[in-house]
């Protein structure tokens, strides 16, 4: 039993559902946000989801602890604040960066970023999830020039994730034809294996010279491998 200012008992959470009462604080949290910040600013609403997305990369964690939604470890399945079904809902892998987060729902899975969470718990349109966003980064307050500055950031880190994620995706193709090779390569040796074989059997043994495919084989092996860490190291092979 909860003691209450007033003295009197509040009932415990439900058991099964440890959840609960701190979804009604955070359903509290939420109405108190919805009243003071009814009066919408046209300001806040020059950024973007993507631009403040980018602005909120690690801090979605901090940010969502302070408007009520409780924090638990990557990955695990618990309560969800928002349907109240209990043991569906997860942080994902990338939460901090992105806020990524997954329901079951009760057969009808869900999930999002950050801000979508933000929906799925407390319902908040559009607009207060960006409002809130900003105030939370403290964009509420700067002025014009300093959105100006804060959006080219953006519009640089955007870039820099972009080229970072095609630099990766390079790599991961690169690595892909070196395995590639490498099982051609195999396929060629276990090629020769069966030819010394076969001479072992039928003409009393001689030594299998490598075929021009293994040997072509092996050089474009040997130049996928160059490739790929000349690449991983940001240097070309020539």
């Amino acid at each position: 039993m909860i003691q209450t200012a007033a003295g009197a008992l509040s009932p415990p959470p439900k058991r099964g559902n440890p959840d609960s009462y701190h979804t009604a604080k955070a359903s509290k949290s939420s109405k108190n946000y919805t009243a003071n910040n009814s009066k919408m600013t046209a300001k806040n609403q020059q950024f973007s989801f993507s631009e403040l997305q980018l602005l909120m990369r690690g801090k979605w964690a901090g940010y969502h602890g302070s408007v009520g939604i409780i924090q638990h470890k990557i990955g695990k399945q618990v309560g969800c604040q928002g349907c109240g079904g209990e043991d569906r809902f997860s942080f994902q892998k990338d939460y901090p960066e992105t806020g990524r987060w997954f329901c079951r729902q009760g057969g009808d899975p869900t999930g999002g970023d950050g801000f979508a969470l933000l929906h799925h718990i407390y319902g908040w349109t559009p607009q207060q999830q960006l409002q809130s966003v900003a105030d939370y980064l403290g964009l509420s307050k700067i002025d014009d020039k300093e959105k100006k500055a804060l959006r080219l950031t953006a519009e640089k880190q955007a870039k820099e994730l972009q080229a970072a994620i095609a630099k990766k995706d390079e790599q991961a193709r690169r690595d892909s034809n070196v395995l590639t090779m490498l099982e051609n390569l195999i396929d060629e040796i276990r090629h020769r294996q069966y030819l010394q074989h076969q001479a072992v059997r039928f003409n009393g043994g001689y030594i299998a010279e490598p075929t021009i495919d293994e040997v072509t084989t092996a050089q474009e092996l040997n130049a996928a491998i160059l490739e790929a860490y000349a690449h991983k190291r940001g240097v070309d092979y020539v």
